[in-house]
């Protein structure tokens, strides 16, 4: 691992500790830059691994308060829910073995910080606001993508057409990587925990007075507002 990135997630696995020692909880990790155009603009050769904390969850449908001066833009990706804990090298099969199902999610985040380098980008964690997760019920088990398309819209117009070749065909590929980064700097993946496994598509600009929602076919639709 690169000392920039090693730095970079030691300083937001630090906010981590921090929200767990005032009250928050572990809700799992989160995939950046899995655009390979923008990991060449960003000097990377593999994705970026943020965290996710109880206190930014949102149920499909609420509303989401962006900060004053944000740049607000919504990412619809797919979820990934584990069942047991993966540890560092396990092989694809245990890897698939550990998802108990995928799930609809989005992702709201903030433009408004700094995208001045990699260090920083994961110092404030990978410009995360919120996720929003699809109806208790929705998703289905296993780890393929097959069948999965992503139609996103914004106050009831489609806007963008997920694409699927942003994400691995199979996603234990995804839960690999992330235990594998994760025991580069002492954590571990945990029974329970989701990753988000990347955006399917290119960030989809929001405003006060904004609905978005997606729909990932056999996963199931998932919205939020603003």
């Amino acid at each position: 691992m690169r000392d920039d990135i090693r730095r970079g997630m030691r300083t937001h696995l630090a906010a981590l500790e921090e929200a767990l020692e005032r009250g928050d909880r572990r809700a799992g990790w989160k995939i950046g830059f899995n655009d390979p155009a923008a990991q060449e603009r960003m000097g990377l050769d593999a994705t970026l691994i943020g965290h996710l904390v109880g206190s930014r969850v949102l149920a499909s449908g609420a509303t989401c308060t962006l900060p004053e001066g944000a740049a607000g833009r919504v990412e619809v990706e797919v979820a990934i829910e584990l069942a047991s804990d993966v540890p560092a090298s396990a092989d694809l099969a245990d890897a698939r073995d550990a998802i108990r199902r995928l799930l609809p999610a989005l992702e709201v985040v903030d433009f408004s910080r700094s995208f001045d380098d990699v260090e920083t980008i994961l110092g404030h964690d990978i410009f995360h606001e919120a996720v929003v997760f699809g109806k208790e019920g929705s998703g289905r088990f296993g780890s393929s993508l097959e069948g999965v398309a992503a139609i996103a819209s914004r106050n009831g117009e489609r806007v963008a057409e997920g694409d699927l070749s942003l994400v691995p065909a199979d996603l234990a590929e995804v839960v690999r990587h992330v235990a594998d980064s994760l025991a580069a700097v002492g954590e571990h993946l945990r029974a329970g925990e989701r990753i988000i496994a990347g955006s399917l598509v290119k960030p989809i600009e929001v405003a006060p007075g904004d609905r978005v929602s997606a729909d990932l076919g056999p996963l199931g639709t998932v919205e939020v507002r603003f």
